[in-house]
Parts: structure tokens; sequence; C-alpha cells
């Protein structure tokens, strides 16, 4: 109880001595500052004048100093080749790529997504075989990555590149893939298993 009123007495402390100045204290007043009134300046005379023409004298053309003028050079002739008649067309050295404007449209499945493809290169009963596989890849500059799958309840590891919208750009890579490592690889359709 009395631990009570010492906090009460303290409070009412605190806010006589915030509210004392504020209620019993007299503002000073403050001096009257008086500011020098300036006065506008007066408005500037303006004097106009009026347009004067040009003097225009006529210059005699004989008293103008006259320029000395290189004697002509003599003209040697110039064969001007003639432009042959015939034109002949060389065959092209460009053969379009197997790649055309019908391969490149991406197709989409029923639900309104792309339907992507990946080459499985390869499947491996252990990981570390696969990563390595799948690094060698990706130090190739291929999207190799390694999927694990249960086969037959037993988890084999698949090394994949893709996914790729066009399956011509798998089958670009596949015959350089199959000839290196001696193996067969297919395309498969890209999904999320």
């Amino acid at each position: 109880m009395i631990s009570q009123r010492v906090v009460g007495f303290v409070v009412l402390i605190a806010i006589a001595v915030i509210f004392w100045p504020i209620v019993f204290v007299v503002p000073e007043t403050e001096e009257n500052v008086e500011l020098p009134v300036l006065e506008m300046p007066p408005r500037p005379q303006i004097v106009i004048s009026e347009r004067r023409e040009p003097d225009l004298q006529k210059v005699d053309p004989s008293s103008l100093p006259t320029i000395p003028t290189a004697p002509p050079s003599v003209e040697q002739p110039i064969d001007i080749a003639s432009p042959s008649v015939t034109e002949t067309l060389l065959p092209a050295d460009f053969k379009p790529s197997r790649q055309t404007a019908a391969l490149e449209r991406t197709e989409f499945d029923a639900q309104g997504l792309p339907i992507s493809w990946e080459l499985q290169v390869a499947t491996f009963s252990t990981q570390d075989r696969a990563e390595q596989i799948a690094s060698e890849l990706r130090n190739k500059g291929h999207k190799a990555y390694v999927s694990p799958v249960t086969i037959d309840s037993e988890m084999v590891y698949q090394v994949r590149i893709g996914p790729k919208m066009q399956v011509q750009r798998l089958l670009d890579v596949r015959s350089e893939i199959d000839a290196y490592y001696g193996v067969q690889s297919s395309i498969v359709r890209f999904g999320v298993q």
C-alpha cells in the first residue's frame, strides 16, 4: 500500500514539473524588431533609338584586286572501263540447315503446356558414375542432369540432356553423343517424374 502511494507521489511530482512552466511562468515579451522598409527602385529610363539603314556604296569592279588564276592543266585521256554486259550467276555456298520454321514452332499439349523433349543418354546403377558422365556432358556445353528413377523396385540413375522444345536440336546432338560414349541414346518426352 505504501509503495502505491510513493509511486503516485512520484507521478504527481513529474506532472507538476512538466506543467509548472506552462501554467505559472510568464512568457518574456519579445522586443519589437523593426525591419527596414525597402523602397522600390525608380523605373529605368529606356531610350529608343531610330533604326538606321546601312550606307551601301557601289563598288567599282575595276578597283578590286585581281586574283591570279592557275593555268589550265593539260587533260590526259582517261580510259573508262566499259561494264561487262554478260553476268554470270555463281552457285551459292550456303546450304540451309535442316531446321526450318516448321521445326521451330512449339507444340502444346491438352493442358496448354509446351511439349518438350530430352535425350536419355544412359542409365547407371550408381549415382557417382551417372554424375561423372553428366559432368562431362556439361563441360561439352550440354544441359545434362541426373534423374533418379525406380525400375523394378531398384533405384537407377538416368543421364539426360534437355529439355528442348524442338526434337531436331536433340537429333543434331544424338549421333555425336552415341559415337563418343558407344551408347544408343533415345529421345523421350520431358515430364516431371
